[in-house]
This record gives C-alpha cells, structure tokens and sequence, in this order.
C-alpha cells in the first residue's frame, strides 16, 4: 500500500502523465495532504486579509498575494491527471471525468467510481501498481519483456558440439539413475 509520502511523489512526478493507473490510496492520499494544504494557506490568507483591515490598510487587490490561489492553479493539472489514472486503474476511460457535468447525480457517481477498487489484473491501461518493475526494462533480476524474443531468435540456431554432449551426458545420467536402478526397497 502505497503511503502519503510515496503518493504525493508520484503525483508530482507524473504532472503531465495521463497514461497509466493510480491506486485508490494514492488518489485519497493526494486528496487528503492537498485539501489540509490548502485549508492551511486559505487560514493564512484570511488572517492576512483581517490583519490588513484591522490596520486600515485597504485589501489586496492582486491575486498573486494570495498563496491559496495559486496553489490551486499550480495543483489543477495533477489533480486532472491523477483523477483520469484513477479510472484507469478501475477499468475506466478518462472520459468518465465528464459525469461531474451530470446535474445531481454525477458528483455522486464520481465519487463511486473513486472508490472502486483497483483491477486485480493488468489492463488496457498498464500494469498493476505492484508489477511495474516487469516493464521497466531492467535486467536486475526483473523479467524484461524482450527476453521473449531472444528466445524466437534463436530457435532455429544449430546447438555445437559442446552442448550436445552434454545434453547427452545428462541424459544418461538420468537414464542410469532413475531407469537401472529401479524403485530402493
């Protein structure tokens, strides 16, 4: 299961990302340290609009003064984008985003379709989150899925001598051990 640290990382470093799956706890984990976020800077925001007043000083007019504002603007394209992985990771398209415009159910529905679980298996969208070592490409003891087709390209290859004598060694071997000598009483 992946925590709050991991799953704000991920949301980060897959900004741009569509593409892919994201699990239930790394959309609700984004969720969750977004909206505390926020909550803290829109508090700082109001105290500093009431301390501006509460001086006299007229209130800021230039949105760029108020941290929660731009939070926000710096938080809508991985909001979007984790949210459109999280259907992926469900069986669903992206487009699913759109029941949000459905008038009374569709806040609703959307966050039904949140809360399903992940596919247990992989999908048109990718890999489960626990198997995205397999298409990394890595040969540190992870299956690379091009190992698959070294083994078509050399189907046809003719073994040398070496290796037919000891394919035959060992199954003499075998023959001797299991076939000779019989079931030990």
């Amino acid at each position: 299961m992946m925590g709050p640290l991991a799953a704000v990382e991920s949301v980060v470093f897959k900004y741009f990302q569509v593409s892919g799956r994201a699990t239930r706890a790394e959309y609700w984990w984004w969720g969750l340290i977004q909206f505390t976020l926020l909550m803290v800077l829109l508090f700082s925001d109001i105290r500093a609009f009431t301390n501006a007043q509460a001086l006299g000083l007229p209130p800021s007019l230039n949105p760029l003064h108020y941290t929660s504002l731009i939070f926000i603007l710096v938080t809508i394209v991985p909001n979007f984008t984790v949210t459109i992985r999280r259907l992926h990771d469900s069986g669903r398209s992206g487009f699913w985003y759109l029941i949000l415009f459905a008038p009374f159910v569709g806040g609703i529905w959307f966050l039904i379709l949140m809360l399903l679980p992940s596919e247990r298996d992989d999908n048109i969208y990718g890999p489960t989150w626990h198997d995205h070592s397999k298409w990394q490409g890595k040969s540190e003891g992870k299956a690379n899925p091009m190992q698959a087709y070294a083994v078509l390209d050399r189907l046809h290859d003719e073994p040398d001598a070496a290796t037919i004598a000891a394919r035959k060694a060992e199954i003499s071997e075998y023959y001797r051990n299991r076939v000779l000598q019989g079931p030990k009483d």
